[in-house]
């Protein structure tokens, strides 16, 4: 029998790793809209520069959400147009990894500065793991407790 995940769950404690980074994605995501606001149900794409419906984004991360110490930083993660994260996702640019991730790091740039852009390059080459502890951390973090 599959169990489902209770997002709102007070009993964090008993809850695998891989359940507590689903809810610390959920959360993060939250978080983000919640910050959105003034836009009703439509987000704002800092990169295409145009706003989308709440279901029309994804959660981005600028440097891929495998690097833990930056899968829940805020200057790394933003809500970006499907389109964008998707389909220029695709396209070939050269010096970067794709057309997505050049218009994210002029975003990225423009808003935080050249420092705090190299300062984000450096933490993505450090190796951290998460904890029970961790994860509860940001969940409690992102839910506003």
């Amino acid at each position: 029998m599959i169990r489902k995940l209770d997002y709102n769950t007070e009993d964090l404690e008993r809850l695998s790793n891989s359940e507590l980074k689903k809810l610390a994605d959920y959360w993060l995501r939250q978080y983000l809209l919640r910050a959105s606001v003034g836009f009703g149900e439509r987000v704002w794409c800092p990169i295409k520069k145009q706003s989308y419906h709440k279901d029309q984004v994804h959660c981005c991360h600028y440097y891929d959400r495998a690097i833990m110490n930056l899968r829940y930083d805020l200057k790394n993660v933003h809500l970006i147009s499907a389109v964008s994260n998707t389909f220029d996702a695709q396209v070939q640019v050269e010096g970067h990894k794709s057309k997505h991730h050049k218009e994210y790091e002029e975003f990225l740039i423009e808003k935080y500065g050249q420092e705090e852009f190299n300062k984000l390059t450096e933490m993505s080459k450090e190796l951290k793991l998460f904890k029970q502890e961790d994860y509860i951390k940001v969940i409690k973090q992102f839910r506003n407790e």
